[in-house]
């Protein structure tokens, strides 16, 4: 079950990583749960990947990615 605040949570993520010029239409999808972020999908090269991780874990509400 996802609350609310995981589901803005989550929305937050991805409206951030979208607006990033190196992930904007990568396909990654967020899911969230008490803080905790998932990320999952696929990127050109390993180094998106980090910018993801790193990104995400920035924002206010993240605890873990």
């Amino acid at each position: 079950m996802t609350s609310i605040a995981d589901e803005a949570l989550a929305d937050r993520v991805r409206m951030v990583l979208d607006s990033d010029w190196r992930l904007s239409g990568q396909p990654i999808e967020v899911r969230a749960s008490s803080g905790e972020v998932f990320l999952k999908g696929a990127v050109d090269n390993p180094e998106l990947k980090d910018i993801a991780v790193f990104i995400a874990a920035g924002i206010p509400g993240v605890r873990h990615v």
